[in-house]
């Protein structure tokens, strides 16, 4: 290699440290706050990388590949674990995967240098061009996905952390040990084969963590279109028992209406009142009561008072929504569905005198809900302001709240305020 290009792959490696970590932080969710996460992360990387810069000034290259496993890998992963939201082999998986599509471009760009005889300024030209792309692939395209799909599935990944785990060893010695691979070009066929093989396996990885995805997503949307079956069937029995009771108060008006007029005749003016009074009662009684003109959206607050109410739950409606709305009505009572149920779980917690829910909504100017409810304990949020659970099973329907919040691109906020946590959605 033309020594005077050395010096310009060496700017292009350290370019790479900062590549991987940048990378890595956008696929990455810490388990702490922002001010915590940030008052830890510059000087811990400020160390790691400056630790980095001085083996690679002071000893070079060749001896930077050969230990980057002690001086880069095994640090920067201990303190990402450390903060990590996921100990497992999400974690991993993301660690190895972000290290070996880094080194894959380095392997890359250095055989293409060898084959076109560039003595490194091939190599150059090719990294400042490719880390830019890999930036704005990991920012534009891959981290919302990618980030979707560590909070849906949750199964297979330590062995596919296992599987990057062991490609990144593979890469790390192919490229540095014993000496770099441009010296050793016996090696070089089999160097190629490994750099073909690992695209095709991370296309395979993730297409075998999208169909988990859809297949996740599928019993999500059946369990809730079971759910709202059921909600909507109760509704119905309500309705029929009303109309029931309604027939056979018709039937009684004519015996009704002669006892007022007898009363009239007889100018008992209080006992017309009284009796009214007893009547339109009884009928307020028997008709089902009406939450919002959308059937679906209806059914599903119906279903929600009548839980509270078992429960001894106050729960206060106020929703003024029309029968057609600006959103899907069956995505929108899904989303209703989820956060009503989580407020109820909630609020059992609580002691009896503050079990209550108030629930808000309106069409106008824009689709707005809110539903609040007090709570015991501590509630942590996220980054993104999303609550935190590490309970299984939960954390699936606020999961859903904010796919919806995606789709439509609507403001979803969770708020915690002296003792009461909220949840409001303007689409």
């Amino acid at each position: 290699m033309n020594l005077q290009y050395q010096h310009l792959i060496d700017y292009t490696t350290v370019i790479c440290m900062f590549i991987i970590v940048l990378i890595f932080l956008l696929l990455f969710e810490p388990r702490c706050s922002k001010r915590v996460y940030y008052a830890s992360l510059i000087p811990v990387m400020a160390l790691w990388l400056g630790g980095n810069i001085y083996v690679l000034l002071v000893y070079g290259l060749e001896v930077l590949g050969r230990y980057t496993l002690l001086t880069a890998t095994l640090p920067s992963m201990l303190y990402f674990w450390i903060v990590a939201k996921n100990r497992d082999g999400r974690f991993f998986f993301t660690f190895c995967m972000v290290d070996t599509v880094v080194l894959w471009v380095m392997a890359v760009t250095g055989l293409i240098d060898h084959v076109v005889g560039g003595e490194g300024l091939v190599t150059f030209i090719l990294r400042l061009a490719a880390f830019p792309i890999m930036m704005a692939a990991a920012w534009g395209l891959a981290r919302k996905p990618y980030l979707a799909l560590m909070n849906t599935v949750s199964r297979g990944w330590w062995l596919f952390a296992a599987m990057t785990g062991l490609f990144y060893l593979t890469l790390a010695i192919m490229i540095g040990i014993p000496t770099n691979l441009r010296q050793r070009p016996d090696d070089i066929p089999a160097a190629v084969m490994v750099l073909i093989l690992l695209p095709l396996t991370y296309a395979t990885i993730f297409t075998v963590l999208r169909q988990q995805d859809r297949l996740f997503r599928t019993q999500e949307r059946q369990r809730v279109f079971e759910a709202q079956a059921v909600m909507m069937s109760r509704r119905v029995e309500d309705i029929r028992r009303a109309e029931d009771a309604m027939r056979i108060e018709r039937h009684d008006m004519r015996h009704q209406l002669q006892t007022v007029a007898s009363l009239i005749q007889r100018g008992d003016s209080g006992a017309i009142l009284d009796y009214i009074g007893q009547s339109q009662e009884k009928l307020d009684a028997i008709a089902p009561k009406r939450y919002c003109t959308n059937p679906i959206l209806d059914a599903v607050l119906a279903n929600a008072a009548a839980q509270s109410e078992r429960k001894g739950i106050a729960m206060e409606l106020e929703i003024a929504l029309q029968e057609e709305l600006a959103v899907d009505a069956l995505e929108l009572s899904i989303v209703l569905a989820n956060a009503l149920e989580n407020a109820i779980r909630a609020v059992q917690k609580v002691p009896e005198d503050r079990r209550r829910i108030i629930c808000k909504g309106v069409a106008h100017p824009r689709l707005m809900i809110e539903i609040s409810n007090p709570y015991e304990g501590k509630v942590v949020l996220d980054e993104r302001g999303f609550p935190l659970t590490d309970r299984p099973g939960h954390g699936i329907g606020t999961r859903s709240i904010m796919a919806f919040a995606e789709k439509y691109d609507a403001l979803c906020l969770f708020r915690v305020e002296h003792g009461w946590f909220r949840v409001q959605i303007a689409v």
